[in-house]
C-alpha cells in the first residue's frame, strides 16, 4: 500500500509538469483523453477539406534489424 501511495504522489507531482508539455493534438495515453476524442477531433480536421490519417502499429518494424522491411545489398 505504501508503494502505490509514493506512485500517486509522484504522479501528482509531474503530470501537470508534462501535461503541459505535450501538443493539443496527442490524445495516446493521456488523463482525461480516448479513442473517440481523437476520432472526433479528425473528423473535425477533415470535414471541410480532405486529409489523409495515418493509423500504424509499427511494433515489430525493427525486429530484424531492418527498417520497414528494407533489404540492404552490395554493402
Amino acid at each position: 500500500m505504501a508503494d502505490r501511495a509514493h506512485q500517486c504522489l509522484i504522479k501528482l507531482a509531474l503530470e501537470p509538469e508534462w501535461e503541459a508539455r505535450f501538443e493539443p493534438n496527442s490524445y495516446g495515453f493521456r488523463p482525461g483523453r480516448c479513442a473517440q476524442d481523437a476520432k472526433e477531433a479528425i473528423f473535425n480536421a477533415i470535414r471541410f477539406q480532405p486529409k489523409y490519417v495515418l493509423d500504424a502499429d509499427i511494433a515489430g518494424c525493427f525486429d530484424n534489424g531492418r527498417p520497414f522491411g528494407c533489404q540492404m545489398t552490395g554493402l
